[in-house]
């Protein structure tokens, strides 16, 4: 790996504050361009060696690699930050990657869970988990749906996070940024009423621990959340915990909040991603219209 990179994974890290995963996503992305580099420019290319064309042979490559648009933009805006950081040390002349365009994505609308559904969910947790871990299952649906957290933020969540007096969460966000959250007094209460089972209730534990009584892992969160919506008899498509984060979104705007207001919470830096969470269904679209009085008096 050229020691460019690595001055720019340490920028990152350091300078931009990135996660350990976001940089080790970066690392691997930077390596497969320059495997790809290696056999296009020869084993002794140079940054100044790759122009626009090496950048779009590369995009070209993945997509005939069966690579998904979303896959390939995430690795072009990978390339992207990486020369803006070269042309900012003076270690290339040009950025190549400025005249490429990234890949045009079809936007699905994410899965939710309607009312009923997710009362199901719940009512699922309360009846079918164990009695030892009823309390933290139900703890954890229940931040997901009430705070719209995403799965890593709320894995890494500790004890001392959680403010019972003012009733608030700080939660490390994307890009390594806390925030203070404000939230649902269902979820304080199902906090406490779990937190009342632990015998280890210090500041800096886990919030949520496994079986081994270690920090519980994403993946066995995951597992959790789809048990419990099979158990749930909830089918739609690509059902997940960011199933329950949409949700979340949902029943704030159908609650007539505002959409600024579901940014922040959802910590979204674009509007353009809180405004793809958030759709209006044929129905509602329905109800609004005939809410339109039109009858001269």
């Amino acid at each position: 790996m050229k020691p460019e990179i690595s001055g720019f994974l340490a920028y990152i890290g350091t300078e931009r504050g990135l996660t350990v995963k976001t940089i080790d996503a970066y690392r691997h992305d930077l390596g497969k361009f320059s495997e790809f580099a290696d056999k296009e420019l020869g084993k002794d290319w140079q940054l100044g060696d790759v122009d626009q064309y090496s950048i779009k042979g590369y995009m070209q490559f993945l997509a005939d690699k069966g690579n998904a648009a979303v896959s390939r933009g995430r690795k072009l805006a990978c390339l992207k930050s990486f020369f803006r950081y070269l042309l900012a040390e003076g270690k290339v002349k040009s950025d190549p990657t400025i005249q490429v365009k990234m890949p045009k994505t079809q936007q699905k609308e994410p899965s939710y869970l309607s009312e009923q559904e997710y009362k199901r969910l719940l009512r699922t947790v309360q009846k079918n988990a164990t009695k030892y871990f009823k309390p933290r299952d139900t703890a954890i649906i229940t931040m997901f749906l009430g705070m719209g957290l995403r799965l890593s933020e709320l894995v890494e969540l500790d004890i001392g996070n959680i403010s019972f007096d003012d009733g608030t969460i700080k939660v490390t966000r994307k890009g390594n940024h806390e925030r203070i959250l404000p939230a649902n007094d269902e979820v304080i209460i199902t906090l406490n009423r779990y937190l009342k089972t632990r015998e280890d209730v210090t500041a800096q534990q886990p919030l949520f621990l496994s079986k081994r009584n270690q920090r519980i892992d994403s993946g066995s969160v995951w597992h959790l959340v789809k048990k419990y919506l099979k158990q749930a008899q909830i089918e739609k498509d690509k059902l997940s915990p960011h199933t329950l984060r949409h949700t979340f979104a949902t029943i704030l705007l159908k609650q007539g909040e505002n959409i600024l207001t579901i940014k922040e919470l959802l910590s979204h830096r674009n509007l353009r991603t809180t405004e793809r969470y958030l759709h209006i269904n044929g129905e509602d679209l329905k109800t609004a219209v005939g809410k339109i009085d039109l009858i001269v008096r």
